[in-house]
C-alpha cells in the first residue's frame, strides 16, 4: 500500500473517530433533551425554547404544564405548584403560534398520559391567526420535533450545537452554575423597566380612523376554526387533563389602539365568541383579566402595552386557584358587554396631554 493511499485511509479513521465522537457526546449530554432529562452531575443552562421545549415534554418529570406566549414567560412554576398541588414545568414560546404552541401542547400529551392540568394564555391574535407552525428567527429544528431516527445527525453531528450547546453544558457544570429553573426560563422579570413613562414614550399613537372593523363571515369562520380545531378539540379528546385558558390584561394602550383603529367592537365580540366555543368542553376553564381594570390602566406594571411584570403573572395564578375572573355560561356574555361598555367608553386622550 503506497503513502497516498495509507494517508487517505488514515483521515478517513480520523475524520469518522472525531465525528463519532463528537456524535456521542452530544448524544450523551443530549443538551436539548431530545432522549433524556438533564444527567444527574451535569448542570444544564434552560434558554432556548424552540430547541428545547419538545424534549422537555417529552422527558421531564411532571403532571402539569404552563404554555403560551411571553405572556406565560413570567410564570413561577414553584408558585403554581404551590396553589394548585401540582408538579410543572413552563414551555412558553416568546412569539409563538397558535398553532405553533398547539402542536407543543400535543406533543406534551402523547409523551405523559401523567398530564393533568394545562394553563394557556390566549392572545387576542391566536383568535384571526392563519395556520402556521413556526415563528423564528432563523432555521426552525424540525429534526427535533419528530420521531425519525435518521435526521438526528442534524443534532448530533451539528458542529454549532456541539461547540455552543453540548460543550456549553460541561462549562457550566465546570464553573459551578445550577441547571436553569423552570421559574427563571424564560423570564424578562426584572430585565426590562416597568414604568408608564417609558410605555407611553415608546407607544405609536395612530390617528383615530372614525371607521368601524366589522367581525366578517370570514374572520368568523377562522376564528372558529381555530378555536375548535385546537383549543376546544384538545380539551374534548383528553377529558382527564382540567385545561385553563386566560384572555391577558392587556395594557390600556393596547385597547386605545384598539379604539384608534375602530377594531375595538370587533375584538371584543371575538372574545366573546371564542369564550362561547371553549365552554363547549367540561374540562376547560376560562377567566378573563380584561375587566382588572386596575391593572390595566397602570403602566407602571408594564414594559410595553401587552406585556406586564411578574408580579401580574403571580396575580394571575393566585386569582384562578381562588375561581376569580371566571367566565362561565351564566355571565360571559354580560362580561365582555361590560368590557365593551368601559373600553369604548374610556378617555384615553387623558392619557396624552401634550396632545391636547
Amino acid at each position: 500500500m503506497n503513502n497516498s493511499k495509507k494517508w487517505c485511509i488514515c483521515t478517513l479513521v480520523l475524520l469518522f473517530g472525531i465525528l463519532a465522537a463528537v456524535g456521542t457526546l452530544t448524544g450523551i449530554i443530549d443538551p436539548f433533551f431530545h432522549y433524556h432529562p438533564p444527567l444527574a452531575g451535569l448542570q444544564y443552562p434552560i434558554d432556548n425554547q424552540r430547541y428545547q421545549n419538545d424534549g422537555i415534554v417529552k422527558n421531564f418529570s411532571y403532571d402539569a404544564l404552563i404554555t403560551g406566549t411571553s405572556m406565560t414567560e413570567n410564570f413561577r412554576t414553584s408558585e403554581f405548584d404551590a396553589l394548585f398541588g401540582v408538579k410543572s414545568v413552563k414551555v412558553s414560546f416568546s412569539g409563538g403560534t397558535y398553532e405553533e404552541i398547539f402542536s407543543n401542547l400535543q406533543r406534551a400529551i402523547q409523551a405523559n398520559p401523567g398530564l393533568k392540568t394545562v394553563i394557556f394564555g390566549m392572545d387576542e391574535w391566536f383568535l384571526f391567526s392563519e395556520k402556521e407552525m413556526i415563528q423564528a428567527d432563523g432555521e426552525y429544528p424540525t429534526y427535533l420535533y419528530d420521531d425519525d431516527p435518521f435526521n438526528d445527525v442534524e443534532y448530533l453531528l451539528n458542529k454549532e450545537i456541539f461547540c455552543s450547546n453540548t460543550l456549553r453544558v460541561l462549562e457550566y457544570t465546570r464553573s459551578g452554575q445550577i441547571t436553569t429553573s423552570f421559574d427563571d426560563y424564560g423570564s424578562w422579570d426584572g430585565v426590562f423597566p416597568y414604568e408608564a413613562e417609558n410605555v407611553l414614550r415608546n407607544y405609536a399613537r395612530t390617528e383615530k380612523t372614525g371607521k368601524t372593523a366589522e367581525l366578517t363571515p370570514e374572520l368568523t369562520e377562522r376564528l372558529t376554526r381555530n378555536i375548535r380545531g385546537a383549543a376546544l378539540k384538545t380539551a374534548l379528546e383528553n377529558p382527564g387533563i382540567q385545561f385553563i385558558y386566560f384572555f391577558p390584561p392587556y395594557s390600556i394602550l393596547n385597547w386605545d389602539s384598539h379604539h384608534q383603529d375602530g377594531t375595538l367592537g370587533r375584538q371584543v365580540e371575538a372574545f366573546r365568541l371564542a369564550t362561547g366555543l371553549l365552554l363547549e368542553a367540561e374540562n376547560i376553564q376560562v377567566y378573563s383579566f380584561c375587566n382588572d381594570y386596575e391593572t390595566v390602566t397602570d403602566l407602571d406594571l408594564y414594559r410595553d402595552t401587552v406585556h406586564y411584570s411578574g408580579a401580574i403573572n403571580s396575580l394571575i395564578l393566585q386569582r384562578i386557584q381562588r375561581g376569580e375572573y371566571r367566565l362561565t355560561e351564566e355571565n360571559y356574555r354580560a362580561h365582555w358587554q361590560e368590557v365593551l361598555d368601559y373600553y369604548q367608553s374610556y378617555d384615553y386622550d387623558a392619557l396624552f396631554p401634550e396632545e391636547a
